[in-house]
């Protein structure tokens, strides 16, 4: 007999093949967002059946499911990496293995990339303070289902006790980090096979504008990228659709080698028996907001 949490996989994938059917058609121009929201169906129905959670006394010590990442920005791409965040008010109980279990394996059985942390606000605050790569998922956050308090906690503290506190710092790690990894990838313009994530005007450029926007301004969408006069309307119309132009090239990838780690324009080439050979090209795991 299947489990509820097998049924809702099921489900699940069902809803991926048909949105991606439609994308290839060019009929979901909105695809990373309508998966993103499939994926939270997903947990919000893993939530309210799950078998574990009444036992961990969720009044007693709340918890809450946080998307993260491109997945929390509502830009969930065809194979990238689901990040989540298990977040508790204090401590962590004993039967949260328990619930990830539940909750995570079925979508490994099925194939997706399920990254996860299971933190308290205390865990999350001060590796936040220490860590770029924490805080910059931190920054993407959004709320699936849980405790919804929780979430506004962390949020308000994350703001108050470590960005205003930082901000400067952080900045100008970012500025760091973004000059580093130019170096290593290149202007995408003069490459053959530019990398669409890291290399120079790529995916993880327009991430770091956000990410630098909602530490100095608190912008809270893209757009606001224009409304608090980064950019000019008419700037804004062409950052976005060359961004659009990337996600779809990232998405045809994706498709193409069934793996997140197709960055590049150029896509696996097949074997010699006709089947697809392993793309050597692999997103850095260790930037900020990695995959």
């Amino acid at each position: 007999m299947r489990s509820v949490h097998e049924t809702a996989s099921t489900q699940l994938q069902e809803k991926v093949i048909s949105l991606t059917e439609r994308f290839l058609r060019r009929k979901q121009p909105d695809f990373m967002k309508q998966h993103s929201r499939a994926v939270d169906d997903y947990f919000e129905q893993a939530f309210e059946t799950s078998m574990i959670g009444p036992q961990m006394e969720i009044n007693k010590n709340p918890y809450a499911i946080i998307a993260l990442g491109g997945y929390g920005r509502e830009e969930q791409s065809l194979h990238s990496d689901v990040d989540l965040l298990f977040l508790f008010s204090k401590r962590i109980p004993t039967e949260a293995e328990n619930l990830i279990r539940e909750m995570i394996y079925p979508l490994w059985d099925i194939g997706m990339d399920v990254g996860y942390a299971t933190r308290s606000i205390k865990d999350c605050l001060s590796l936040a303070t220490k860590d770029l790569n924490v805080l910059t998922p931190l920054l993407d956050a959004r709320f699936i289902c849980g405790m919804s308090i929780l979430y506004s906690e962390l949020m308000s503290k994350l703001k108050e006790k470590v960005i205003r506190k930082n901000s400067g710092r952080i900045l100008e790690q970012l500025v760091a980090y973004t000059r580093a990894r130019h170096a290593q990838y290149g202007d995408s313009a003069y490459l053959l096979e530019p990398n669409l994530k890291e290399g120079q005007g790529g995916l993880r450029d327009y991430h770091t504008m956000l990410w630098m926007a909602k530490l100095d301004l608190d912008v809270r969408q893209p757009r606001d990228l224009e409304y608090f006069g980064l950019l000019s309307h008419a700037e804004f119309q062409n950052f976005w659709e060359a961004l659009n132009f990337i996600w779809e090239v990232r998405n045809h990838l994706h498709h193409i080698s069934t793996s997140c780690s197709c960055t590049n324009w150029a896509w696996p080439k097949k074997d010699g028996g006709g089947r697809k050979a392993k793309s050597p090209w692999k997103a850095s795991s260790s930037s900020p907001g990695a995959c």
